[in-house]
């Protein structure tokens, strides 16, 4: 019923062809610290190597409206998912020059994919039904993110790195093989192919000048910032207090696979209004994760704090990227797409060089408390969110 043609994808749609992309990303996901670990022994180089593949995915996502002056949408979701092809084979190669490669084409892919599917979705998606689309996508998002890093894990722990590396291949050329089926079109009466993007560094100005798509930025930079950060430091801390491997998979599936629970967080936002949620939400995942570095537990009861500091991040996913769906103005999508969806990228570069800074005199576990204070920051800000949204 779900891989049939169509003529206007709808969320269902968007939803499933984001789950199989994003189950390319999630098998390998809970491995990559593993090898990180392997390969670079220290929590404090791994952030540096996190820091500049963060400045580099960071200046690409402003490149890729210079690619769509030139190609169009379906070119560069198709490239972004070739790439992701290409980064778990060089992993493979389980030396440190080609893994940091990967990890750079890896989120160059996602730059690419997440551009191009975003522009999609405000295109083919009503603004009225974002509340209701978001959340169903989380939730299939979620069954990637369940199954994906524990069967990631128990592959690689059971026959080693070459069978989770030709799944996320796999799984990645299936995304572009659906996209493809889909036949997303880009025309006149959805997304006129003749308009030539503006560039994102003439548009940060006219996006900073307005208050709400400012804020719209800082929230879900606090929840990315969560997610990038809960799939390194926490398995490194675990591995390195030696905590096993079937530890982190359970930490890392049990945490993700709460966005099965975004649908019901979506109609509580319909209900109450999504700006009680996101402030209650930021907070109780900033105080567990602070709570996790002071205590500095052992592996299990901190896999645990973290599974439920993600019970707020899961909420902010399903809520965390209404508030710019429902400011951007339609004439101005592309332009202030491109600038908002920085927030992946700098919640790659700027906590990692934060903690590499950090690590360098404290423990890893202060990781987690300046995790922590950012989420807290995220909250203050969610006050401003309009009382009616």
């Amino acid at each position: 019923m779900w891989l049939r043609v169509v003529d206007r994808p709808g969320a269902r749609e968007f939803a499933l062809l984001s789950a199989v992309e994003a189950f390319s990303r999630a098998v390998i996901a809970g491995v990559i610290p593993l090898e990180a670990n392997a390969l670079l022994r220290d929590a404090q180089p791994i952030s540096l190597v996190y820091a500049v593949v963060g400045i580099v995915a960071f200046t690409t996502s402003f490149l890729v409206p210079l690619l769509l002056l030139r190609l169009r949408r379906k070119w560069i979701f198709s490239a972004g998912t070739l790439s992701m092809v290409l980064a778990p084979l060089l992993m493979l190669l389980s030396e440190v020059l080609p893994f940091v490669t990967a990890l750079q084409v890896r989120s160059l892919a996602v730059v690419c994919v997440n551009i191009a599917l975003n522009l999609y979705i405000l295109d083919y998606i009503r603004r009225r039904d974002f509340v209701a689309s978001e959340p169903l996508r989380l939730a299939f998002l979620g069954i990637s993110w369940f199954i994906g890093p524990a069967l990631g894990i128990f592959l690689y722990t059971s026959f080693g790195l070459l069978p989770v590396c030709l799944l996320s291949a796999a799984f990645a050329l299936f995304a572009f093989g659906y996209f493809w089926y889909l036949r997303i079109v880009e025309n006149p009466t959805v997304a006129p192919a003749q308009k030539s993007p503006p560039m994102p560094w003439r548009n940060i100005r006219r996006y900073l000048s307005q208050p709400r798509l400012r804020l719209a930025w800082i929230i879900p930079f606090g929840r990315s910032t969560f997610w990038t950060t809960f799939f390194v430091y926490p398995p490194l801390y675990i591995i390195q207090n030696g905590g096993s491997d079937a530890i982190v998979a359970i930490m890392l599936s049990g945490g993700q696979g709460l966005l099965f629970c975004a649908p019901l967080v979506g109609r509580l936002g319909q209900r109450h209004g999504i700006r009680r949620i996101i402030i209650a939400a930021a907070v109780m995942t900033g105080v567990i994760s602070i709570a996790a570095g002071l205590l500095q537990p052992g592996p299990l009861l901190l896999a645990g704090l973290f599974v439920l500091a993600a019970v707020g991040a899961m909420a902010l996913d399903a809520l965390g990227n209404i508030p710019f769906l429902r400011a951007v103005r339609h004439y101005e999508r592309s332009e202030m797409t491109s600038v908002f969806r920085t927030y992946i990228e700098a919640s790659q570069l700027l906590p990692a060089a934060a903690y590499a800074v950090v690590l360098s005199v404290a423990p890893l576990s202060s990781v987690f408390v300046v995790l922590g204070l950012l989420l807290l920051v995220s909250a203050w800000y969610a006050r401003y969110l309009p009382k009616a949204l």
